[in-house]
């Protein structure tokens, strides 16, 4: 290579180390801006007390390690129907339901599952499946001698199913929504935590910030709440104030991301995610599912019925991961029937209902 080649390369490559060098700068400090951005809405929107932001009618149930804010809309001698929510959402987020609910008879009571809506941050940060399961179970246990029928969404179906399992006479019925149950295979592999990149956000101070600038930040509710329907219509200014309203919780980002980090870096394999344990649920059981969810797709919900022969499967048509908000009528109807005809309980007959 002649001497004016190398020069000419030397120089591109100073160039191109210059211009990396120029948007790393530039990247880092967008981050930083908007990481303080973060700190400031913090200090400026998380200032009240669960008692304060929770709106008028909720109580608080201690459920072993925390207190579990409740919304319990009676009739008091009515069997208990107890709501469980899915990710981001809260006891407010079935408004739309609960007055059909009691008119299948029933007393209505949605829970708020830590760290979301308005219930105690838990102080030993233990949101795995089996811990959540006990606060459902500790819940349900208040509501009286009669055994309890427990509908979960999403999220919140993984742990019901849990409680279910682990004390199923305390439940009459089993309704999973949607749900996100992370059912594995029949051998379970060892299960390793991820390392690398990921042990970054073992840093609570980073990973509160970086919740509060993505996933609290109220410009972006109404993004992330679109991603999970298929009907984007109905996610208006009002549905999204009442995912919002926890967010003026202290320290709700925090516990989101203590949460988070849990969730995305545990290595949990409760009963739940067994399929032999779903075999053996001697339990009435319902699947209600949204034909278009992309989010737990309806083949989730056809393999849970393989595993529950005597489970009822009721699809509802043009809905995706949250039915409840997406087609309320339709929605509505549906858990009013499936409420109303529980199937048989037991898995030792084959064949379909």
């Amino acid at each position: 290579m002649s001497s004016t080649t190398s020069r000419r390369a030397r120089r591109w490559a100073l160039r191109a180390a210059t211009v990396a060098l120029g948007l790393l700068t530039t990247v880092a400090a967008l981050l930083g801006a908007w990481l303080l951005y973060a700190a400031l809405r913090l200090d400026s929107t998380e200032k009240l007390t669960r008692q304060q932001a929770a709106p008028a009618g909720g109580r608080w149930l201690q459920a072993g390690d925390t207190q579990v804010h409740v919304v319990d809309s009676g009739p008091a001698g009515a069997p208990p129907l107890l709501l469980v929510h899915g990710t981001g959402a809260w006891a407010g987020t079935w408004a739309s339901n609960i007055a059909a609910l009691q008119s299948a008879g029933f007393r209505v009571v949605a829970m708020d599952l830590p760290p979301f809506g308005f219930s105690v941050m838990l102080a030993n940060r233990d949101y795995s499946r089996r811990a959540q399961a006990q606060r459902i179970l500790a819940v349900a246990a208040q509501l009286g001698p009669d055994p309890v029928t427990l509908l979960a969404h999403s999220f919140g179906g993984g742990p019901a199913a849990e409680a279910a399992m682990l004390e199923p006479s305390r439940f009459a019925h089993l309704v999973l929504v949607d749900a996100a149950i992370a059912l594995g295979p029949e051998q379970a592999p060892p299960c390793e935590p991820p390392h690398g990149a990921a042990n970054l956000l073992a840093w609570r101070g980073l990973r509160t910030l970086l919740v509060a600038g993505v996933a609290t930040e109220p410009a972006f509710s109404t993004h992330w709440l679109e991603q999970f329907v298929a009907r984007k219509e109905v996610v208006t200014v009002q549905r999204t104030a009442i995912y919002q309203k926890p967010f003026a919780v202290q320290g709700f980002s925090e516990g989101l991301g203590d949460w988070a980090w849990q969730f995305a870096t545990g290595c949990e394999q409760p009963a739940s995610t067994r399929p032999a344990s779903f075999r053996q649920l001697q339990l009435p059981v319902s699947l209600v599912w949204g034909d278009l969810d992309t989010i737990t797709p309806l083949a989730q919900a056809q393999q849970l019925k393989a595993l529950l022969p005597r489970a009822q499967l009721v699809m509802l048509q043009g809905v995706g991961h949250i039915p409840q908000i997406e087609d309320v009528a339709g929605f509505n109807a549906a858990a009013v029937r499936v409420l109303r005809q529980p199937p048989a309980a037991g898995n030792t007959e084959r064949g379909t209902r």
